[in-house]
């Protein structure tokens, strides 16, 4: 993996129209984070905090930056009232003094007044955001964790590929890659419907555990990708679809709840070359958006008719790009982008970043979703 440089923060920041990054750092508690607050043209950004260790503090900006964007086109899609933010904490999840690094990182949240609502991400957990509520004024994830509707959606979204190629779920042989919360219900529902899972993780602990609970045939993590299946699901981390996989994947459908599962973006187009459907991450995986969107605002009834329906979009988004010979990502982009833009012609937009941090600090967070 290429190691991000300062110079290239700056470059991307200014080429993708960011709104807003804060870089924080605490000596005495040992923090170094990054919050990257993307858009927030329909609404306060939302994203979770990811504790990971980085090899530098500018791919851990890097991290974030991709992960605010794909939030912002995420919520666009399922119709929130959100806009798109992430942070990272620089630093092994498995710090001694945890605690006292969450702390300090909300700190920096809440002087944001509200333009950043923080949620459960990879490293931390429903009692994290707990602890940061304590000094946050919203936060999401506390009345459980979403990757339930996360999986569903994905779930959903496999479902309308497999349609695409006139398959069904009943008998489709389904390779997951991570078998973490997201992973393993998944890999329950599937298995569920009748599919023929295939799955593998890094923790050889939670393969046996699926094994045992599902009786899905454990894989090689190194061979999950390029399995003899009809569909491969990355659950895991991101960037894990290169030209490697791409060039030996044996799937027709690539559909997973991994954020930015593709490598970069060109590869998209590659995989509509191989004639591999792919529902774009950010559509499939927005379940569990639309779960922290109802838990902050007291809306659960239909909860699941609403994730559902990241089907109807999805068979939208594989419609419009067979018709048009386009990439799927290509496609999805282009609907949440006018989405997006659609909203901020009936409000007035910041001109520099300078004026939307002063605006924001002066408000102190007092603009709802509605105003925006």
């Amino acid at each position: 993996m290429t190691t991000a440089s300062s110079a290239d923060i700056i470059d991307d920041f200014s080429n993708r129209d960011f709104e807003q990054i804060v870089l924080c750092r605490d000596p005495e508690a040992g923090l170094e984070s990054v919050i990257a607050v993307h858009d927030t043209t329909l609404g306060p950004s939302l994203g979770g905090v990811r504790m990971r260790a980085y090899s530098s503090q500018a791919d851990a900006v890097a991290d974030a930056m991709n992960l605010a964007q794909a939030m912002t086109y995420k919520a666009a899609l399922a119709g929130l009232p959100l806009g798109g933010g992430k942070s990272v904490i620089n630093v092994d999840p498995r710090v001694a003094n945890r605690d006292e690094i969450l702390v300090a990182h909300a700190k920096y949240i809440a002087a944001l007044g509200g333009r950043y609502i923080p949620g459960v991400d990879m490293g931390t957990s429903v009692r994290d955001l707990e602890l940061i509520g304590r000094h946050v004024d919203v936060v999401s994830s506390q009345r459980g964790d979403p990757s339930y509707f996360t999986a569903r959606g994905v779930v959903r979204s496999i479902e309308v590929a497999l349609e695409a190629c006139d398959r069904s779920v009943d008998g489709a042989r389904v390779a997951i890659q991570g078998l973490g919360n997201v992973g393993l219900h998944a890999a329950r529902m599937l298995a569920g419907a009748g599919a023929q899972v295939f799955g593998a993780d890094i923790d050889p602990q939670r393969v046996r555990g699926a094994v045992d609970e599902i009786s899905i045939t454990a894989v090689d993590l190194d061979e999950i990708l390029l399995s003899d299946v009809d569909v491969v699901a990355p659950c895991a981390g991101g960037g894990v679809i290169d030209e490697r996989v791409i060039a030996g994947m044996r799937a027709s459908i690539l559909v997973g709840a991994a954020n930015n599962m593709l490598a970069h973006s060109a590869l998209a187009r590659d995989l509509c070359d191989r004639g591999i459907v792919h529902v774009p991450d950010f559509v499939a995986n927005a379940g569990g958006l639309l779960a922290v969107e109802a838990e902050i605002h007291d809306r659960e009834q239909g909860l699941e008719g609403r994730v559902d329906a990241i089907a109807d979009t999805a068979r939208d988004i594989l419609s419009r790009a067979a018709s048009t010979d386009t990439d799927s990502v290509s496609v999805a982009l282009a609907m949440a982008i006018e989405i997006v833009e659609g909203k901020r012609k009936y409000r007035p937009y910041f001109a520099s970043t300078i004026e939307r941090i002063h605006t924001a600090g002066s408000s102190h967070g007092g603009r709802g979703a509605d105003d925006r």
